[in-house]
């Protein structure tokens, strides 16, 4: 061998790695990544089973806004190609565009299934990352892949193991159903033979906390999920209503009317300590925590209109965020403290969802033209997309959309229409 083939040996098998590719999804360079998704394999008998998977995974990562989901017909190579690298015709991938190529192998597991999540870098030409997952159904194994691949490309938990809660009118009442993050798979959890509004999650998960009349009046009550009892939380003046955990858990900011003045209130997790955070002849209502638990926006009329205020959370230094629009309610602080997400009614008496910078008070508008009515937006656990209702298709229906509005996709179809979702936190 002479010296300059013994160098550039040496140095080829000193090159490092290829970079690993990470979508960026708040760069002003962001641009969805490309990946082919195979058709799962099986063998006969689970077949059936694998299709579903495959077909959920799709639907996942499509919600997210993050991939461009090559369509199977493109695809030249053999999808039923092997998964070690050495089988895989990386190039024939490369050819319809794919920088990304996942391959799953599902079997039966006992009463459940397992699956073999396959990724690769086609660039690159190699396996990026592999993972055996086990559930008891098609889509509990779809929604983990979807996570292992959203994790791997943003460095961020994914969010398809998280439930929404809604609330579901039927006739003299309300149900409390818990949806997947897709929208599907509705269990209902609780029903109030009369009003029930505006849930809102534990940060654990433990449990829901609504807005009952059960009693005659609004009052705060906590549904626990694990035994589906309930417990009285605030019951305060005329009214108590609009509660939300602090960000670790242990306190609960509520609003009520006390004397015919509504003021924003915190008590302790198990309703105690008391204490009135506003005192303003204006009413002052809908409070959200800020993710650090500094910091509580609330809506205020102290201007004259509703318009959204941030306060510290010991309610000093209050000072108003918005001044655009006429009604500004609903605020939820997003989950990455960079955005507060709202409803606003325009001047047609139409009804959108904006976010806005709690720091610079910079508004952007997530939706528009899309029906009536869009509002009561929440937040997903990792902060990149939210869910609404709408009535842009008849009754309202859970809408799932990037914060900035350009990915949207109707997720239900209920016929009694769905209000008030609450996104929750990431399983444990």
């Amino acid at each position: 061998m002479n010296g300059t083939l013994a160098l550039l040996l040496a140095l080829a098998a000193a090159a490092p790695p290829p970079a690993r590719t990470y979508i960026d999804v708040g760069s002003p360079d962001f641009r969805p990544l490309a990946i082919a998704l195979t058709p799962p394999q099986a063998a006969p008998d689970v077949q059936p089973q694998a299709n579903e998977v495959g077909q959920a995974v799709r639907d996942d990562l499509a919600l997210t806004g993050i991939f461009d989901l090559l369509d199977p017909r493109s695809f030249l190579a053999d999808p039923r190609e092997g998964t070690a690298a050495a089988q895989i015709r990386f190039a024939r991938w490369a050819d319809v565009g794919a920088e990304g190529l996942a391959k799953v192998l599902v079997r039966r597991d006992g009463p459940g299934l397992s699956a073999d999540l396959h990724l690769y870098d086609v660039r690159a030409g190699r396996e990026v990352l592999f993972q055996v997952l086990r559930g008891p159904t098609p889509r509990a194994v779809a929604h983990q892949i979807a996570d292992q691949i959203v994790q791997w490309y943003t460095r961020e938990p994914g969010i398809f193991r998280t439930r929404i809660a809604v609330l579901r009118r039927f006739r003299g009442g309300r149900e409390l159903v818990l949806l997947d993050a897709d929208g599907r798979e509705p269990e209902v959890v609780y029903r109030e033979n009369g009003i029930a509004l505006l849930p809102a999650w534990r940060p654990d998960g433990g449990e829901i906390l609504f807005t009952s009349y059960r009693t005659g009046k609004p009052e705060v009550w906590a549904l626990r999920l694990a035994d589906r009892s309930l417990r009285a939380v605030a019951a305060l003046g005329d009214l108590a209503s609009g509660a939300t955990f602090s960000p670790d858990g242990r306190r609960i900011a509520f609003a009520a009317s006390v004397d015919g003045n509504s003021d924003v209130y915190v008590v302790d997790a198990d309703g105690g300590s008391l204490r009135r955070l506003t005192d303003d002849p204006a009413t002052d209502s809908q409070p959200t925590w800020s993710p650090d638990g500094r910091r509580i926006a609330f809506v205020s009329t102290r201007s004259g209109n509703p318009h959204l205020y941030l306060m510290n959370a010991d309610g000093s230094d209050p000072r108003r965020l918005t001044f655009q629009g006429n009604s500004n309610q609903t605020p939820r602080w997003s989950p990455r403290g960079d955005l507060i997400a709202f409803t606003a009614r325009d001047e047609r008496k139409v009804f959108d969802v904006f976010v806005v910078s709690p720091e610079t008070g910079r508004i952007s508008r997530v939706t528009q033209d899309q029906g009536r009515t869009n509002e009561e937006p929440s937040w997903a656990p990792n902060g990149r997309l939210l869910v609404f209702t709408s009535d842009r298709t008849g009754r309202p229906q859970l809408v799932i959309s990037t914060p900035s509005g350009d990915h949207q996709r109707v997720v239900t179809s209920d016929p009694a229409g769905l209000d008030a979702p609450a996104w929750g936190p990431l399983p444990r």
